[in-house]
């Protein structure tokens, strides 16, 4: 299973719901429980471009949730 469909999962939505900021906050919940490292870099990549509709390309996948992390709850 991709990331994103994991998060979608585990948050109780649509893909197409994820980008709608009332779900920032229930999204952020699951990134804290979920280990960086479950998911390759290029999974990371591919969530948050598509959630925050502007091209990333982080190296690591601690650095990317970490970084995903601060944006949704920057914009809650």
């Amino acid at each position: 299973m991709a990331l994103i469909d994991q998060i979608a999962d585990q948050c109780g939505l649509f893909i197409s719901d994820l980008k709608a900021q009332d779900n920032y906050s229930v999204i952020a919940e699951v990134l804290t429980q979920i280990d960086p490292d479950s998911f390759p870099v290029t999974d990371w990549n591919h969530f948050i471009t598509y959630l925050f509709e502007k091209d990333v390309a982080f190296t690591t996948a601690k650095q990317a949730r970490q970084t995903c992390l601060e944006q949704l709850r920057s914009e809650e």
